[in-house]
């Protein structure tokens, strides 16, 4: 009879569990094209993962390395790592039994204080008087038996959050080491722009002597000779102001690459600029695969949908068996050894709770729908940013052939008007214009020249390089993080 009954109550409640509503999300609509608009055509395509060594710079690929061991940013996202890793752990103890190892122990004194306190007359007195001690242990553990599969989505939720949390984790080290290279590139534009600086100046001071000596044989009027001190002082100017933004340029390198108290005359930066290398060919769906950012998003986006099946499921019965098994010692005039074994199972459905289990699963179901349109989005701005960059990329490659042709003739014209300025064939205002045009010309050339170096870091990072899919590589002073199988 017992069991007939207990036939008959499951059966009732899967029943009523069979009415729990489905709550699917969509499917993300990403449709990406089959090419980039603006993509370089070439015969080789550097490494993506650790791009930087394909440079061959030597100080870029150790700043990088210093600072993905012991930046600030490179600590926090392994702190958060971790925090992730025990995370999944504490959600996966949740599915696993539970129960507790419980010792007792206590001590009893009797005492007789006086008379036959023996319930029959004329019989000997039974007093128990004395020390009684008892002993129990006792275990009484209890699981969950995962008939539909809740304690099985709470794992794979917790397994998703992890990955999404390491991706985050390699999107962290990926913009680092963008940033620093970023840092570089921009502190060696600056320099560049003060040796620059420089030369304008030597030039303008032997300029404005000349001017003084012309002056004094009566060759060139005060007029001429004071705008010519006039473009010392700004060249004067712009020195210092090139060394000050230099210096800051430094400063934030430092920062970045985990060294903020270093003295920035420890970091020599020397002018180096050259052309940005060839990416190579390379398609949208890439982003797919790289881009850690996409890649936690769609992390992210399977957790919803776990989290809507663990929700749902709250709505179905649960069973849990609750064995026991008790161990009791006693010592005195009564003492013995005793088990007491116990099994014990229940069924639990959820009536009164059902209205609140409801409305917590279409709250999941709406958190659902939202990490859909993340992923569309986290793909579309990956798409954006790196048809951007490609398109800016090769914008640069065109603009820096051609201020490279235009600063050579305008040093020409330059070199040609000093010279004729000096055996009196061309005028002062004729010399100032040709070498302010020279000088603009060259600044631009520079300035591009960094420019064309950041944005092909920009466009390594949009194409998710930085960081390896496949395999991780051991940081300094840091233990390896598992990557998801990606497959």
């Amino acid at each position: 009879m017992p069991i007939l009954f207990s036939r008959c109550w499951l059966s009732a409640a899967l029943a009523v569990a069979g009415c729990a509503p489905q709550a699917p999300i969509g499917r993300p609509q990403v449709s990406l094209p089959p090419r980039f608009e603006s993509v370089e055509a070439s015969v080789a395509s550097p490494e993506l993962d650790r791009w930087w060594e394909g440079l061959g710079d030597r100080q870029l690929t150790d700043l990088i390395e210093t600072a993905l061991a012991g930046a600030t940013d490179a600590r926090l996202a392994h702190a958060r790592i971790r925090e992730a890793r025990a995370l999944r752990a504490q959600a996966r103890a949740t599915t696993l039994p539970t129960g507790n190892l419980v010792a007792n122990a206590a001590a009893q004194r009797t005492e007789q204080l006086a008379g036959n306190i023996s319930p029959t007359p004329n019989a000997p007195a039974v007093t128990g008087q004395g020390w009684t001690e008892a002993y129990q242990l006792a275990f009484t553990p209890s699981w969950e038996v995962d008939l539909f599969g809740r304690l099985d989505a709470i794992r794979d939720r917790a397994d998703l959050d992890e990955r999404a949390a390491a991706f985050d984790y390699f999107a962290a080290r990926m913009a680092l080491a963008a940033d620093v290279a970023t840092g570089l590139f921009q502190a060696r534009g600056l320099a560049a722009q003060q040796e620059d600086a420089a030369e304008a100046l030597r030039i303008a001071r032997d300029l404005a002597a000349s001017a003084q000596l012309g002056v004094q044989r009566g060759l060139i009027a005060g007029a001429d000779a004071a705008r010519l001190d006039s473009d010392v002082a700004n060249a004067e100017a712009e020195v210092a102001r090139l060394a000050a933004a230099t210096r800051i340029a430094k400063r934030s390198l430092l920062v970045l690459s985990g060294r903020p108290f270093v003295p920035t005359d420890a970091l020599a930066i020397t002018p180096l600029l050259p052309p940005p290398p060839a990416l190579g060919e390379t398609v949208p769906s890439v982003l797919l695969a790289r881009r850690p950012d996409v890649l936690a998003a769609g992390a992210r986006l399977a957790s919803a949908a776990r989290a809507i099946d663990i929700d749902r499921l709250a709505l179905f019965p649960r069973v849990n068996f609750q064995p026991g098994a008790t161990l009791t010692r006693t010592t005195g005039l009564f003492g013995g050894t005793s088990v007491l074994w116990s099994l014990a199972s229940g069924i639990g459905l959820p009536v009164l709770d059902r209205a609140r289990l409801i409305d917590q699963l279409r709250v999941t179901q709406a958190r659902g729908e939202q990490a859909v349109i993340t992923y569309e989005q986290a793909v579309q701005s990956a798409f954006g940013e790196a048809e951007n960059t490609l398109t800016q990329l090769a914008a640069d490659r065109l603009r820096l052939d051609e201020l490279a042709r235009a600063t050579d003739r305008a040093r020409y014209a330059f070199d040609a008007a000093r010279t004729g300025y000096r055996i009196g064939l061309t005028d002062l205002t004729t010399l100032i214009q040709s070498q302010r045009t020279w000088l603009q010309t060259r600044s631009a050339l520079r300035q591009l020249q960094s420019a064309a170096l950041g944005d092909y870091v920009a466009a390594v990072r949009a194409l998710g390089g930085g960081w390896s899919p496949q395999a991780v590589a051991r940081s300094a002073g840091q233990p390896d993080v598992l990557l998801p199988d990606l497959r």
